[in-house]
């Protein structure tokens, strides 16, 4: 399953950047982590704060990914605000990766910071790596998650942290979720864990920029994240395309899947070496300048 970034506007690139000595608002947690493994995606949220000020901490994943969607909510974001140079980090011994953040309302919490998807690994963005061919799958690092003290976010001189401690847990949860969506959109989850090579989009760069000319001018003003499905067939050819937003938007709607038509894949490849119907996964992200 392809998880890089099709992006439809120029894309900040991930940083690592010195860290500042500011002091934190600290969270500490309000509540257990809540499940959510719906049709589409599976989300883990946990409340931090307090009962008169609560803050929220959500990840989603809508596939199996190192990485996931990381929204946080509350009046301590109150100050952040959309594209602003934002810094991420889990523990006190790591340097800061910078992220791209959209400002957004979490429901009564008030004031939120999406991120697309941040990744423990190193300091890039998930969505702008390139899967290697010597790992065509991967989920959240369980071992990295035990080394999690906290999510850490800053802008602008103003740390917000969320006292979350070890994520190994929760991130074995995440993992078992996606592989629960692969079995709920029909797919064999066993053969995309073992698999020795995944769909591969051969005329990527002709569509991408066909997907990109036909952004709608009334929603031009718009910015917003999708995740786009498709599932490709043992042909190659795509069987089925699903656009889901990740952010709410009045009018911006992707012409992704209509484009998606007309996608040209190799398909995956079993352990045995064998053609297998498969995930093809994208985040598409529309941005302002």
């Amino acid at each position: 399953m392809r998880r890089s970034l099709l992006a439809l506007a120029a894309l900040s690139t991930a940083l690592a950047m010195p860290l500042q000595a500011v002091d934190p608002v600290v969270l500490k947690p309000y509540g257990p982590w809540n499940v959510d493994f719906g049709q589409d995606a599976c989300r883990l949220q946990r409340l931090f704060g307090s009962a008169e000020d609560k803050h929220v901490l959500v990840f989603t994943q809508y596939w199996p990914s190192e990485g996931a969607g990381l929204t946080l909510a509350g009046s301590a974001l109150g100050r952040f605000r959309t594209l602003d140079r934002t810094n991420v980090r889990y523990n006190d011994g790591q340097e800061p990766l910078q992220a791209v953040a959209f400002a957004g309302n979490f429901g009564d919490i008030g004031k939120a910071l999406i991120f697309p998807g941040v990744s423990l690994k190193e300091p890039t963005l998930l969505e702008d790596r390139e899967p290697g061919p010597d790992k065509p799958f991967s989920q959240m690092d369980v071992a990295l998650g035990k080394t999690v003290q906290f999510v850490a976010v800053t802008q602008g001189g103003r740390e917000v942290r969320f006292e979350t401690g070890a994520l190994d847990k929760t991130f074995e949860v995440l993992n078992q979720g996606t592989l629960d969506l692969l079995t709920k959109m029909g797919l064999d989850a066993q053969k995309h864990v073992t698999m020795t090579s995944e769909a591969r989009w051969l005329n990527r760069q002709a569509l991408t920029r066909r997907i990109a000319e036909q952004y709608s001018g009334e929603a031009r003003g718009e910015q917003g994240i999708m995740r786009m499905r498709v599932i490709v067939g043992v042909d190659g050819k795509v069987e089925e395309c699903r656009i889901l937003k990740a952010t709410a938007t009045q009018f911006l709607e992707s012409p992704a899947c209509e484009v998606m038509q007309r996608a040209q894949f190799e398909p995956a490849r079993d352990a045995a070496g064998e053609p297998f119907r498969s995930l093809f996964a994208t985040s598409i992200t529309y941005r302002i300048g």
